[in-house]
């Protein structure tokens, strides 16, 4: 075979094809507890964070409360695969590996954010959020005190509440350009004059981050009654900085593989071993994280 333009303009043009079919084939599960953001800088400022919105009656005059700057900022992430193809395996047409390795890239490429989404979930209690705290921390400021959002004794994998109900939902997912494929078709091209290669890979750049620390909550005990009540309890008894209840519920609870057999016990029983209803039978859904442990 005769490596030409139109040969090069062929195969890029499959594979192409090909990492689409991989994008389309990931299932994430990241939109159950994210809500996404369309980025159009290297960096996002998001000052709106400084308050929950809450609709109060209006008596007498208005309570103007101006947006505070928390400057909670989302720099995006650059993420990249390349390889290159020699010229000799065009021409000899012995490429039957590449298109199942870019369909793989494409695989890789759809289950990004779920990657990211995750990453900024597990490491809460380590990443800072809008008001200076870590996302999940034991001294977030509400009035004159602080609140905690996490608990446990530490004897478990982390597990989540989460209230997707909100308008906006706890972690960000902020994405600057979406994943793209791409391939070098140029002869003379100075990487195959030194290389032989014909580069191609893909491309994409975003991050992820937080919202309000109140729609969360983090815990590293069993998953029993007493611990899901009190997490519970913890979330509904949230106020804002007047002591005005924000109404949080959870919804969901997000656990990783050591944790889902007692997610099912407690959510997915109607009945107990006495024989008595589970009155937390699917009292939220459960999302069993393919990328918690």
């Amino acid at each position: 075979m005769h490596v030409t333009i139109a040969v090069l303009e062929a195969l890029r043009t499959g594979f192409k094809r090909d990492f689409q079919n991989g994008l389309v084939k990931a299932t994430p599960q990241y939109e159950a507890f994210s809500t996404p953001v369309t980025s159009s800088t290297k960096l996002e400022t998001y000052g709106f964070l400084g308050d929950f919105p809450i609709f109060r009656e209006w008596i007498g005059e208005k309570r103007i409360k101006s947006v505070e700057e928390k400057a909670y900022q989302l720099i995006n992430r650059d993420f990249e695969v390349t390889r290159g193809i020699h010229k000799n395996k065009i021409a000899d047409d012995n490429l039957g590996l590449y298109g199942p390795l870019v369909n793989g890239w494409g695989d890789s490429s759809g289950q990004l954010k779920d990657r990211l989404a995750f990453e900024a979930l597990k490491d809460g209690h380590v990443r800072p959020c809008y008001d200076g705290q870590n996302f999940f921390d034991t001294d977030h400021p509400v009035g004159n005190g602080v609140v905690s959002n996490m608990s446990g004794d530490g004897s478990r994998q982390a597990w989540f509440l989460i209230d997707a109900s909100q308008a906006l939902k706890p972690i960000i997912l902020q994405t600057r350009q979406e994943p793209t494929f791409t391939m070098i078709v140029d002869p003379q091209s100075e990487h195959v004059f030194k290389t032989g290669e014909f580069l191609m890979g893909a491309e994409a750049r975003a991050a992820a981050g937080y919202t309000f620390w109140q729609l969360a909550h983090r815990c590293t005990g069993p998953i029993n009654e007493a611990n899901y009540v009190a997490a519970c309890q913890a979330m509904e008894a949230l106020t804002d900085d007047e002591g005005e209840p924000l109404g949080i519920k959870p919804t969901h609870i997000i656990v990783g593989t050591s944790n889902k057999s007692a997610a099912r016990n407690l959510f997915k029983k109607m009945n107990l071993a006495g024989g008595e209803s589970n009155i937390y039978f699917e009292d939220v859904e459960i999302l069993e994280a393919r990328r918690l442990p």
